[in-house]
């Protein structure tokens, strides 16, 4: 056996690629980038755009990196 790895641009290129697959009884396993699994939830985009007007309005919380594992 051998992997094959393939990269989609769109989601039809996606849908294809996995028709194909499963038309020819191909396993296959589907890694989902965790870029675009957060961007895909509105509440997780609220948080990240709250936050980013926290740090802004100087409301974030600053943690010297020398004291982080003490």
């Amino acid at each position: 056996m051998s992997t094959i790895v393939v990269y989609t641009e769109t989601e039809e290129q996606e849908k294809a690629v996995k028709a194909a697959l499963e038309s020819l009884h191909v396993s296959f396993e589907q890694e989902v980038d965790e870029t675009d699994y957060i961007m895909s939830s509105p509440a997780m985009i609220s948080r990240i755009e709250q936050s980013d007007k926290d740090i802004e309005a100087d409301k974030g919380v600053k943690i010297d990196v020398n004291n982080l594992w003490k």
